[in-house]
């Protein structure tokens, strides 16, 4: 009964976490919209050049390390181990301190040189603001991992969500009264990222009225055998933490790459600047469109997560293989959904969004990062579950040399496009080598071909039967120029394109009824359509 009842504490915080996580990402990903409204294509190139240096820190605090933190902590409390709990906080606050005051003055001592290798020294001052963020990552990162430990979610929820709102908040507020004073495009970028400056102190700030309404402030005091103590608990934490962040890093690597190394090769293809700033900027129009995708094809997959680490705890691997492959063949089917919803209404979706259509075939090439993100991102959740950890890992450096590579072979001949399909093959690379990482580690042969053969085959009929009813639309309504128009016809197009890809995927059998059982809204599908 007890062990019950633990499950049950787990499952509700896990529930909890989740949907603060899901706010926040999508949050995160729709404000870039009403931004590239208030700063244009050159001022959302400013931004996104340097967004991923803020990723990186967001990353380390909310997602790597309080992980590998509350793993640590909840195995101590679990054999009533408290001070080995709070000395496994003490050298987690020791250790990110260390590793947090280096990335700053790094960051901070080097801005211009990065900015430089991004081929553009403007974004100096950016570059400078981001890397304060660092010096709150111990705090932030410790004390969300110690909570995460003591199955109390609330705590990281919260300061989730109150660090995404308010970043946001003074994001859109600080670069729409630049913009309307007339301030140079770069200094709106630099008052949109002091925004993550504002987000992760309140965020920190939150954490800290916890940690005092729940009085164990005192129990944080450093002590000698904190430092005797220290070397396996540090190896522990360094280790692990950084390979759970980089398997976290996928998209965000992809991203830092295209800043590194698209701006700079349109430069010496000898496109002229501005035009090229254009040009990224437009690029960078696929992110919150490639972001959103992912977190609701994630959001749906990684529901059966929790249910599978459940299983995985009572050893009962006949049940986490067959959760294993509804969890993948989910992420597949909304994946593909999403991908070729994406793109065969990319013009009026580019159009309602941004007020043109300028890039709609880069952006069409983008929307299939969508495909792999979440099926890549489905099972780097799954490997860390059962303790494949470093698998991920692996798959993303060798995509991450791999976008490397194809950038500096493609973009001087196809400029974004060029970028764009990099991007594609490289985190198909990374898709296909997750995959066969995890079904090595579970011991079966794919079951998935036939199914996602299928799967796929009726995305496609989709995306063909978007594209005459687009064509269609066009012809009768003339909509090219009109943005209401296209508004209405992307709209009507997601459900007229939703409901033919649910029934076709339904009618096909992937799914049996009790595997429906087990998705968000299987009932009501059985019920009504089946």
């Amino acid at each position: 009964m007890q062990k019950k009842s633990n499950v049950l504490v787990l499952l509700n915080g896990a529930v909890i976490l989740t949907l603060a996580g899901l706010f926040t990402k999508i949050l995160s990903a729709s404000y870039r919209i009403p931004y590239h409204h208030i700063a244009g294509d050159v001022g959302f190139y400013i931004y996104q050049q340097v967004y991923p240096l803020y990723g990186i820190i967001l990353q380390i605090s909310t997602y790597g390390f309080p992980v590998i933190i509350s793993k640590l902590v909840s195995e101590y409390m679990a054999n009533n181990q408290r001070n080995q709990a709070i000395q496994v906080i003490q050298v987690s606050f020791l250790f990110l301190s260390i590793l947090s005051f280096v990335l700053f003055g790094l960051q901070y001592g080097f801005a211009e040189n990065i900015a430089t290798l991004m081929g553009d020294k403007q974004l100096t001052l950016l570059i400078q603001i981001i890397s304060f963020s660092f010096l709150f990552v111990p705090f932030v990162a410790s004390i969300r991992g110690y909570y995460q430990g003591l199955n109390e979610m609330l705590p990281t929820a919260v300061s989730q969500v109150s660090e995404q709102t308010l970043r946001v908040a003074t994001i859109l507020l600080l670069s729409f009264v630049l913009v309307k004073n007339n301030y140079n495009p770069y200094i709106v970028g630099a008052g949109a990222i002091f925004g993550s400056v504002v987000g992760i102190t309140f965020s920190l700030m939150v954490l800290i009225f916890f940690l005092f309404r729940s009085r164990i402030v005192n129990t944080w005091g450093f002590s000698k055998q904190t430092f005797t103590e220290a070397s396996p608990i540090f190896k522990k934490i360094a280790i692990q933490g950084i390979i759970i962040c980089i398997s976290g890093m996928g998209l965000l690597l992809i991203q830092l790459i295209d800043s590194f190394t698209l701006y700079p090769s349109l430069l010496t293809s000898g496109i002229d600047a501005e035009k090229a700033k254009g040009m990224k900027g437009v690029y960078d129009r696929g992110v919150p469109l490639i972001q959103l995708g992912t977190v609701v094809g994630t959001a749906f997959s990684l529901s059966l997560v929790p249910v599978i680490s459940s299983a995985i705890a009572q050893n009962d691997w006949a049940f986490v293989k067959s959760k294993v492959n509804v969890s993948i063949k989910l992420s597949l089917v909304v994946g593909v959904g999403a991908s070729c919803g994406l793109a065969g209404l990319m013009e009026p979706i580019n159009h309602m969004l941004y007020g043109n259509t300028e890039g709609s075939q880069v952006l069409q090439i983008l929307s299939m990062l969508v495909i792999f993100t979440t099926i890549s991102a489905t099972i780097a959740a799954v490997l860390q579950g059962i303790g494949r950890m470093k698998a991920p890992v692996y798959a993303i450096c060798i995509g991450v040399v791999i976008k490397i590579l194809l950038n500096m072979w493609l973009v001087p001949i196809m400029y974004t496009e060029g970028a764009a399909i990099s991007s594609a093959i490289s985190f198909l690379i990374i898709t296909i080598m997750n995959s066969v990482f995890l079904y090595r580690a579970l011991g079966q042969k794919n079951k998935l071909i036939r199914h996602a053969i299928k799967i796929i085959a009726v995305g496609l009929l989709m995306l063909m039967v978007l594209r005459g009813y687009l064509w269609t639309m066009n012809g009768i309504l003339d909509a090219h120029s009109s943005r209401g128009l296209n508004v209405g016809i992307a709209l009507l197009g997601v459900v007229f394109g939703g409901v033919f890809y649910l029934v076709l995927i339904i009618k096909s059998n992937t799914f049996t009824k009790s595997e429906l059982r087990d998705v968000p809204l299987g009932k009501s599908i059985i019920k009504y359509i089946l």
